[in-house]
C-alpha cells in the first residue's frame, strides 16, 4: 500500500514571519540531525511541517519546535530544554541545516517521509513507538505515522501566518569570518591561575674520593691537621773499663 506524501508547504509572506519560521526550523534541523546526511535533515524538516498541518499541535512552525519547552518536562525536541541552545554551532553545518530548512518551507517536500509525525533515534526504543507505524528508516532515525493519519485529509489545519518569538534565545549562526574552530570558551579563561607551592627536599651533595667511594659533602670536607705525636729517646749510659759510652743520646723519632 503507498502512502501519501505532504502538500508542498506555504510559508507566510510576512518577511519577519518568514524569517522566525526558517530560524526555528533551521534550530530543529540542526540540533536533531547535525550528523545525518541531507536526505536525513530533510526528513526531520518534513516531520515538522507535517505537525503543523496536523490538528494535534500548534499551527506555526515556531510553536510546533518549541511546544513544551517551558516545561521542566514535556518539550517535543529535546535541544529546546537541555541546554544544547546555549552551546556554539558549527559554522558549515548551520549553513547546511538552513539551506535544506528553507526549501522546505519554500515548498519543497520529502516524500519518502510520507506523513509521519514522530521518530526516534535508532539508540533508543521510546515506549510510544509500539503504538505507531514504522514508515522509513533514515541514517540513525526512524520515522512513524500515526494509525489513521495516513492521508491528507488528516494535516487539514492551516499554518498560521503568525509566528511567535521562540520561547528560548537561540544563538544566531556565526560567520565564517569570524570562527575557526568550534571551541567553547570558558568563563574562567583569562583568570589568574592559583599557585601551588611545591616544596623541594634538599639531598646533600656527594664528592668521590680517591678510593671510588660517594661520601657526603660534609665528610669531604679537609680535616685539622693533625700534629705528630714526637717519641724523646732517653739516652743510655754506660761505663766499660772506665769510659762512658752513651748510646741515642739527643736523638728522637716519630
Amino acid at each position: 500500500m503507498a502512502f501519501e506524501a505532504a502538500q508542498p508547504f506555504v510559508a507566510s509572506r510576512d518577511p519577519a514571519a518568514f524569517e522566525r519560521a526558517l530560524q526555528c526550523l533551521t534550530e530543529a534541523v540542526y540540533y536533531e540531525a547535525r550528523s545525518e546526511s541531507d536526505d536525513g535533515q530533510r526528513a526531520v524538516a518534513q516531520v515538522v511541517l507535517n505537525r503543523v498541518r496536523h490538528r494535534s499541535y500548534p499551527s506555526s512552525v515556531c510553536g510546533v519546535v518549541y511546544q513544551g519547552s517551558h516545561r521542566a518536562t514535556g518539550c517535543q525536541f529535546t535541544f529546546t530544554c537541555d541546554g544544547s541552545l546555549g552551546g556554539w554551532i558549527e559554522p558549515y553545518a548551520w549553513d547546511r541545516a538552513r539551506r535544506i530548512a528553507e526549501a522546505a518551507l519554500r515548498g519543497r517536500v520529502y516524500r519518502p517521509v510520507g506523513l509521519a509525525l514522530n521518530y526516534h533515534t535508532t539508540a533508543i526504543r521510546p515506549y510510544w513507538a509500539p503504538s505507531l507505524i514504522p514508515q522509513v528508516t533514515l541514517g540513525a532515525h526512524i520515522f512513524y505515522r500515526r494509525p489513521g493519519s495516513g492521508t491528507t485529509e488528516a494535516f487539514s489545519q492551516a499554518p498560521s501566518d503568525y509566528e511567535p518569538d521562540a520561547a528560548a534565545q537561540p544563538r544566531y549562526a556565526v560567520a565564517r569570518s569570524e570562527i575557526r574552530r568550534t571551541v567553547r570558551p570558558t568563563r574562567d579563561r583569562y583568570a589568574e591561575m592559583p599557585v601551588l607551592e611545591i616544596p623541594v627536599v634538599e639531598r646533600p651533595v656527594l664528592a668521590r674520593t680517591l678510593g671510588g667511594r660517594r661520601t657526603p659533602a660534609s665528610a669531604a670536607r679537609p680535616q685539622p691537621t693533625r700534629t705528630a705525636s714526637v717519641r724523646v729517646v732517653t739516652p743510655r749510659v754506660a761505663v766499660q773499663g772506665g769510659i762512658r759510652i752513651v748510646r741515642g743520646g739527643g736523638g728522637a723519632s716519630n
